[in-house]
């Protein structure tokens, strides 16, 4: 007999509140948590048969909501010989990759570069990627007084050029699933300091990596 699949890739927040974070098209076009389509959202979840996610904090956010469902964590892939260490120095101390739009708290990250210019005057940072808020943080990184310090490239299709070029991943978002940015970046071998929210703690560990 045929069976259902729902692939999760954006974690929770596809079902939180109706989805009205999750960027879809249709859910997202909510402006406020909608409680009734969250839990018929979570109803549509218990009548599947096999879910996928990215990582283990969606399973956790959907067995305490009740959904029965059966689970999988399948975390993506990605070709070792696009996504590897460079031999070369990184000319970048920092690298934020992602769509600019509120969730993803690219504020946060403006505002430590401000913070580690104040002893490291000279230090270099670079946002990858387009969305509505761009023009805002652009703004902001000037009102900041970090505008030399802060690049934004716009969206590009050489990601893994960009994070070789780079030490430090960064991730400043207020929800992620498991970013596949952050496999990429720790593919290139940088070491990623992270937002602790959704599937990130599957794979970094404070301290360690």
């Amino acid at each position: 007999s045929a069976k259902s699949l729902y692939i999760c890739g954006g974690g929770p927040r596809e079902i939180i509140g109706g989805g009205y974070t999750s960027g879809n098209r249709i859910f997202g076009k909510l402006t406020k948590p909608d409680p009734v389509i969250e839990q018929r959202l979570l109803d549509a979840l218990s009548a599947i048969d096999i879910t996928i996610t990215m990582g283990s904090g969606a399973i956790r956010y959907f067995q305490q909501k009740h959904a029965t469902t059966e689970y999988h964590i399948v975390p993506g892939g990605f070709d070792g010989r696009r996504f590897y260490p460079s031999e070369q120095p990184a000319d970048n101390d920092l690298i934020l990759i992602g769509h600019l739009t509120s969730i993803k708290r690219v504020d946060r990250f403006l505002q430590a570069v401000k913070m580690a210019s104040i002893s490291m005057p000279e230090i270099k940072a670079i946002v990858v990627g387009d969305g509505p808020d761009r023009p805002s943080l652009e703004r902001m990184a000037a009102e900041l007084g970090i505008q030399q310090n802060v690049r934004f490239v716009g969206h590009q299709d050489n990601v893994e050029e960009w994070l070789r070029r780079s030490r430090i991943l960064v991730l400043t978002s207020d929800s992620e699933g498991l970013a596949q940015v952050l496999i990429q970046g720790m593919l290139c071998g940088l070491p990623a300091v992270v937002s602790d929210v959704g599937d990130l703690g599957d794979l970094v560990n404070s301290g360690v990596n």
